[in-house]
């Protein structure tokens, strides 16, 4: 009787317990083979009793991402199943229904991702053997999809003694349709509507809007539109048009912008190419009703274009597992022109307003692997966490202010994991220009950065993170001084006339993810310590030197939106240059909070951000 039960959960599983599955249509015979099959098949019945046990509300692992995938190791991928679920059950445990008005109203209005799109985003091939790792990569290349909220592929052999294995692939798409109202004062209000996943394909459509009675004109718009994975190659293409300065803007005025993009990245270490391509054009609009001599008019073209290739190291015969070691060449060529300047460019801006052009080579040494974990950045979704290292070389030329230099650069990532979830990242940069042999522009920075493990009190998750850095230039001719603004150095603080040529930040937070919740909304009260010191001289450790920043915020986020967390802070500055206020409020409803899980980025200078 429990063996006929348990037969039963497979099947309404492989269906999609919501009807959403094509595994269930009638009309689908080629499969009905292979499902009698998965039904009848006893192990597969255990893998599934497991599956379906209730885990522990809100409840913290750490696991390497390949573990429960290392056992059919070799086996040979015979068919790959795709369910979908609705926003009523998880990928964790499909049989436990999430009842609520909200979960049924979003499975009335959402449309799930069509099948085929799901199929495209696999790189796992049927009739091949399973590779443990990359399993676990598609597994999280599949959750990092805009659209997607969590993914599960679970192995389900034929038998004890069959070289063959089945994979189910769930997935659970976030609820796409979303829109945003952020006042920003007493005059000005922005609002965004965007659609993640327009007909369950992959598409982001969004609209943003502007008003504020003190601009000219009072209103302005922004347009995006973005296809994930385009005819299956990979490649993502993007076009947008702004009014609202959010795209790559480089001068002191509000700005507008057209953009095209494409890009494709290195989706896991074993895809071969990686690159992108954009062009955008940039203009400065004077919505804020300057004079014509105060106001910066100006106009720039942006082209850049990058491309790299990876490969292995030699195969050893005796290996277990496959070298994850890889080396990775690119080469980036990029321009920015100005077409119109400025008729008069303060002395201080003169490294804004100024052409540019590079051409940049690198080979880059790295192996990266995976913990899968939670109540990092996220609300309690899973989250993919690096380990492993990351070394890049970089040498090419740039031409700025009509001066043409070679470039020489290192950079160097190591991130660990502790078993009990500690985290880990050490970063050191090196790069200068050369003049006639004479080093220009040298930079070195090294930091680390902590992020403790959870700490659980009842069903409240606490976690520490702190990091420390340090920079200093060497003979600093064209490129900007150091300073501490914002991300740099003490968060919200946006001075204009700080800067240095060393600088130390040290900087810690806490984060409390709560039981409450609003409408649906996490809740996680967060406080926030920044220290640093900037120096234009030798001596760093000097009072005049040091600046700090208190703050705490309320961040709210709901896992199943398309909506970026929402945080609400108040910051107090004990010592304030220029005219800033030592308290400030900020409203943002745009946060975008993700651990970066980049294998590879384009060839760039210490210098670019």
């Amino acid at each position: 009787m429990r063996g006929k039960i348990l037969c039963k959960i497979l099947w309404l599983t492989a269906c999609g317990l919501a009807g959403t599955s094509y595994l269930c249509r009638a009309q689908d015979s080629t499969r009905s083979k292979p499902i009698n099959q998965l039904k009848q098949n006893k192990i597969t019945q255990q893998v599934v009793g497991s599956i379906s046990r209730t885990p522990p509300p809100d409840s913290v692992t750490t696991l390497r991402s390949e573990k429960n995938f290392l056992p059919y190791e070799g086996k040979i991928v015979r068919h790959i199943i795709i369910n979908r679920v609705g926003f009523d059950r998880t990928v964790q445990d499909t049989t436990r229904r999430i009842r609520t008005a909200v979960a049924r109203l979003a499975n009335k209005l959402h449309n799930d991702t069509k099948t085929w799109v799901i199929r495209e985003n696999i790189f796992i091939r049927e009739g091949t053997p399973l590779n443990a790792f990359r399993a676990a990569d598609n597994e999280r290349y599949l959750r990092d999809l805009d659209f997607i909220l969590d993914s599960k592929i679970y192995v389900a052999p034929l038998s004890e003694e069959s070289d063959s294995v089945d994979l189910l692939i769930i997935t659970r798409d976030v609820f796409s349709l979303g829109a945003s109202f952020s006042p920003r004062g007493v005059t000005e209000y922005r609002l965004r509507v965007q659609e993640a996943n327009l007909a369950g394909m992959g598409q982001r459509v969004q609209v943003s809007a502007l008003l504020d009675t003190d601009r000219t004109p009072a209103a302005g718009y922004e347009y995006l539109y973005r296809k994930t994975n385009l005819f299956g190659s990979f490649v993502n293409a993007t076009a947008s048009y702004t009014e609202l300065n959010t795209g790559r803007s480089i001068g002191n005025e509000n700005e507008s912008a057209y953009l095209f993009r494409l890009d494709r990245p290195l989706f896991h270490p074993f895809a071969r190419w990686a690159g992108a391509v954009e062009i955008s054009k940039n203009w400065s609009t004077n919505t804020s009703g300057k004079e014509s001599a105060a106001f910066a008019r100006y106009t720039y073209r942006i082209h850049d274009a990058w491309a790299g290739y990876t490969f292995g190291f030699k195969k050893n015969a005796h290996a277990t597992h496959e070298d994850r070691n890889r080396r990775f060449v690119a080469v980036r060529a990029y321009q920015t022109h100005f077409s119109q300047l400025p008729q008069v460019i303060p002395l201080q801006d003169k490294f804004i307003y100024t052409n540019r052009k590079a051409l940049l080579g690198q080979a880059t040494f790295f192996k990266q692997d995976f913990y899968k974990t939670n109540f990092v950045l996220g609300f309690g979704r899973t989250e993919d966490i690096p380990f492993g290292y990351r070394l890049s070389f970089t040498s090419g030329w740039e031409q700025e202010l009509e001066t043409l230099r070679p470039y020489t650069g290192a950079e160097l990532t190591l991130s660990t994991v502790n078993r009990n979830g500690t985290f880990y990242t050490y970063t050191a940069k090196l790069g200068n220009y050369w003049n006639h042999e004479l080093v220009e522009d040298g930079l070195a920075q090294f930091g680390v950065s902590r992020y403790s493990r959870v700490y659980q009190l009842g069903k409240t998750n606490v976690r520490h993170q702190g990091e420390v850095n340090y920079a200093f230039q060497i003979n600093q001719t064209q490129k900007r001084f150091l300073d501490i603004r914002d991300g740099n150095g003490v968060q919200g603080l946006r001075p204009d006339s700080l800067w240095g040529t060393q600088r130390l930040r040290v900087s810690t937070e806490t984060v409390v993810f709560t039981a409450w919740k609003v409408a649906g909304f996490h809740l996680a009260p967060v406080t926030r310590i920044d220290l640093a010191y900037l120096s234009k001289e030798s001596a760093l450790f000097k009072k005049q030197n040091f600046f700090s920043g208190f703050s705490v915020a309320m961040r709210a986020r709901n896992e199943n939106l398309i909506f970026n967390t929402v945080e609400a802070r108040v910051y107090y500055y004990p010592v304030t240059p220029e005219a800033i206020e030592p308290f400030r409020f900020e409203f943002r409803t745009n946060l975008r909070i993700k651990y970066p899980t980049g294998l590879v980025m384009a060839p760039a200078t210490v210098y670019d951000p």
